[in-house]
């Protein structure tokens, strides 16, 4: 089944996702610069806060190593969607939870679309004819086989019974 909604949401929060790794690698870089100290201790004396630079870089680290985590669990899963959709919705489901803590609520929200998505449309219908019309063509091929020592009426009575949308 073509999902096209569900991989253009999915490659959005992926890219949303992925700019969100490269704008705190680009904070954790600027941690070292003197300006960036004190326009940080501005702002935390400014809002009333106490947080060391060192708790800062710490939850930066945490919340990047999260992020990294809930991205590659959303590459994977895009990528899974056409040859497993409960597999890959599994782990959209499990990359917005690991993106909560991760603070990249945008990414969340299109990947618990996605998954809910892929958990309530089913797979193509395509693939139910396939198999109906192999069934369909066994059992003809059993019925011609038996309809040399059948009569007609007997006949038509087994076309019915195999098939329910003839009346």
């Amino acid at each position: 089944m073509k999902r096209k909604a569900e991989r253009i949401m999915a490659w959005i929060a992926n890219g949303l996702s992925i700019l969100f790794l490269l704008l705190m690698v680009l904070v954790f870089s600027f941690m070292n610069v003197p300006e960036f100290k004190d326009v940080f201790h501005q702002m935390n004396q400014q809002q009333g806060i106490e947080m060391s630079m060192e708790a800062f870089k710490t939850s930066i680290i945490f919340q990047g190593s999260l992020l990294i985590i809930s991205t590659i669990l959303g590459i994977m899963a895009t990528f899974i969607i056409k040859g497993n959709r409960l597999l890959a919705a599994c782990l959209f489901i499990i990359a917005a939870v690991t993106s909560i803590f991760s603070g990249n609520f945008v990414a969340l929200i299109l990947w618990l679309i996605v998954g809910i998505m892929l958990f309530i449309k089913k797979d193509n219908q395509s693939d139910y004819k396939k198999d109906k019309i192999s069934n369909d063509n066994t059992s003809y091929k059993h019925a011609t086989r038996q309809s040399k020592d059948m009569d007609p009426d007997r006949e038509m009575k087994q076309k019915k019974d195999n098939d329910p949308y003839i009346y």
